[in-house]
């Protein structure tokens, strides 16, 4: 993942082959405020880089599910600092996802259950 900011020509890379590789062309082609961040975004603490928002910044690699349900370990670190409050929301979500997944499939089975009757 590259992250550029509009502030001067400072480029930031995140870790992996293909940052690596682009942060090497850049460097060829004449730009010099180039930085890989070794560990990515999950190593990155407050006030290493400016940002832009009330967000940590080691949170902005994280998306999808993982993310709705408090998932990832810097969520859980997080949950830990915050108390029972953040870890409640993060556990009722999880719940949710649970009922709403047997719900589906016990709704399922009944639609099976009917359709097989009107065909007898």
């Amino acid at each position: 993942m590259i992250v550029m900011t509009n502030k001067g020509d400072s480029l930031t890379f995140v870790p992996s082959f293909r940052s690596l590789a682009a942060c090497e062309q850049l460097y060829n082609t004449g730009y010099r405020n180039l930085y890989w961040v070794q560990g990515g975004f999950d190593a990155a603490e407050e006030g290493d880089f400016e940002q832009d928002g009330p967000q940590p910044l080691k949170f902005a690699g994280i998306g999808g599910f993982s993310e709705f349900i408090g998932w990832t370990d810097q969520q859980r670190s997080a949950s830990a600092k915050e108390g029972w409050g953040y870890r409640a929301m993060y556990f009722g979500r999880l719940v949710g996802v649970i009922l709403l997944a047997d719900a589906l499939f016990v709704g399922v089975q009944q639609l099976i259950h009917k359709i097989q009757e009107v065909n007898l």
